[in-house]
């Protein structure tokens, strides 16, 4: 099953050190050698952030940061695993090198089902 797990952090958390940049590479690179591991992106300041939102056949755009934001979006993480513990475990090792966050899982359908 491939899951899709969106990243969140406390947007006080402080940029990751060069040394715990290094730690989740090798986990990375570990990851992506056994299989598990299809893609992983994170975010930084700076970079484009908005919000796209259509409602009634209107829509809006908002360019962020969103300052009031509790949390950020911090990335994501693409993988493969056969089953909901094996996902569970994947995101425990993943969160172990992350620090405090929280991964949201969602599994993702790679051909839609059959319609009625």
């Amino acid at each position: 099953m491939r899951i899709l797990s969106i990243v969140t952090h406390p947007a006080s958390r402080p940029l990751p050190t060069q040394e715990e940049m290094d730690r989740m590479g090798v986990l990375i690179s570990e990851l992506v050698s056994e299989g598990s591991l299809v893609d992983v992106g994170g975010t930084w300041e700076g970079l484009l952030e908005m919000k796209i939102e259509r409602r009634a056949n209107d829509y809006s755009i908002v360019d962020g940061p969103f300052s009031e934001a509790k949390e950020v979006v911090g990335g994501y993480v693409l993988f493969d695993v056969a089953d909901r513990e094996a996902a569970i475990a994947f995101t425990r090792r993943f969160l172990d090198l992350a620090g405090d966050a929280t991964c949201h899982l969602h599994e993702i359908i790679e051909k839609p089902p059959d319609g009625p």
